[in-house]
């Protein structure tokens, strides 16, 4: 039977009525109060949002024994953090849901950085990538930080990113995204051995970046295969066609149907249209530059028809793209590097579309379940649900359970 709220917000407790024997003292007890392995916080009434079926004083939303808002808001946080929404946005919307007051503000945040530093892992863990697909795409972008005093922009970080096409797949997925001070080549070495690297790549694509093609070549140095080196680095075929559009208006090639750009189209398909390009490019200054500082594509044009049939950097482009929309306003706020990655791993998840706060719930209730019904526990702070009063509900449901 139940026996009164406990904690804050109140929780059910329950009465188990009939003799119980305390087996070290011998006394014998009327009756002894439990709490459920997952408790639920008290509701008001109302009914349950999915089945619409009417709910009890004892069947609200599940909850830790010392949180203050239910596991389906910690879910929805994170949800709305993956689509670009400010922690302190996300924060505002868990209280409204709970019949809170909005605090808003970098203090008001502080409840869903709470949630990402302690929880989110449990979330990206489930869909955590292990190793490295058969065709590897890598690229990075940058966010500046404007001094609002100087007006001086610097360097606030970088956003290391993959995308991967698995054997066999057309379309692949962001693999994974990570946020660094630099992007040198220690720091692609380090992002790229935090999956396993013993099965390289076939295939790894870049716009041609040095830094990036010498960590690939420092974690995978080349194993000799039947035709070509594994894994093969190659350039992404838009960006030389990009640039080579570029070197030809040095030459005062500006249209598409000049003959000369006819050649460039088919350059990277195959050898004859690479061979072609360097013949007819004869007496074109600024084209036969480019050509001289590019010519070892001419072996991934050779080697093209036995690689995966993947030759482009757009994906991940995309991806990136999304990336900077979503965190451009508010780079100036991100300073700490661990957050802000939990950030980018639900941003990953939503620009792969498997953000269901469904599937989030339940991978945050069954951590719950595995561990008592106990979550870590947070920081003091604002309407966090830390602090003396969670303590002494702590105390509380540890004297029911002894």
């Amino acid at each position: 039977m139940k026996d009164g709220p406990y904690g804050s917000p109140p929780r059910q407790r329950f009465r188990c009525i009939g003799p119980v024997v305390n087996e070290k003292t011998g006394e014998v007890r009327r009756f002894h109060r439990f709490t459920p392995r997952l408790p639920r916080l008290m509701s008001a009434g109302g009914s349950c949002d999915v089945c619409d079926s009417p709910l009890h004083a004892h069947t609200g939303p599940v909850s830790s024994r010392t949180y203050a808002f239910p596991v389906r808001e910690v879910a929805a946080a994170f949800v709305a953090v993956g689509t670009g929404a400010s922690y302190a946005r996300a924060a505002d919307r868990a209280r409204v849901a709970v019949g809170r007051p909005q605090l808003g503000g970098e203090q008001g945040g502080a409840l869903v950085a709470e949630w990402l530093d302690l929880l989110a892992p449990v979330v990206l863990d489930a869909h955590a990538e292990r190793a490295w697909p058969e065709t590897l795409v890598l690229d990075n972008t940058w966010f500046m930080v404007e001094n609002r005093r100087t007006h001086r922009q610097t360097l606030a970080f970088h956003v290391l990113g993959a995308y991967g096409y698995p054997a066999g797949a057309r379309r692949g997925r962001v693999w994974a995204l990570s946020a660094s001070h630099q992007a040198t080549q220690a720091n692609w070495e380090a992002f790229l051995r935090t999956l396993d690297v013993s099965d390289p790549p076939k295939l790894v694509i870049t716009d041609g970046n040095a830094a990036i093609g010498n960590a690939v070549r420092a974690v995978w140095p080349a194993q000799p295969g039947p035709s070509l080196p594994v894994p093969f680095v190659a350039r992404c075929e838009h960006h030389l066609h990009v640039n080579g559009v570029e070197a030809m208006e040095g030459d005062g090639i500006g249209g598409w149907a000049h003959w000369l750009r006819r050649r460039l189209d088919t350059a990277f398909l195959r050898t004859e249209g690479w061979d072609e390009l360097h013949e007819k490019a004869a007496g074109f200054a600024s084209t036969q530059t480019w050509l001289a500082g590019i010519g070892d594509v001419g072996v991934q044009v050779a080697l093209r028809h036995l690689l995966p049939a993947h030759h482009s950097t757009a994906a991940l482009d995309t991806a990136l793209g999304t990336v900077r929309d979503f965190l451009d306003s508010r780079s100036f706020v991100l300073r700490n590097k661990r957050r802000t990655n939990l950030a980018l791993g639900l941003i990953r998840l939503h620009l792969n579309g498997v953000d269901l706060q469904s599937r989030y719930h339940s991978l945050v209730r069954q951590h719950l379940d595995a561990n008592g019904g106990v979550l870590p526990p947070q920081r003091a702070g604002k309407d966090t649900g830390a602090g003396p009063r969670t303590d002494r509900a702590r105390r509380a449901v540890a004297s029911l359970r002894r």
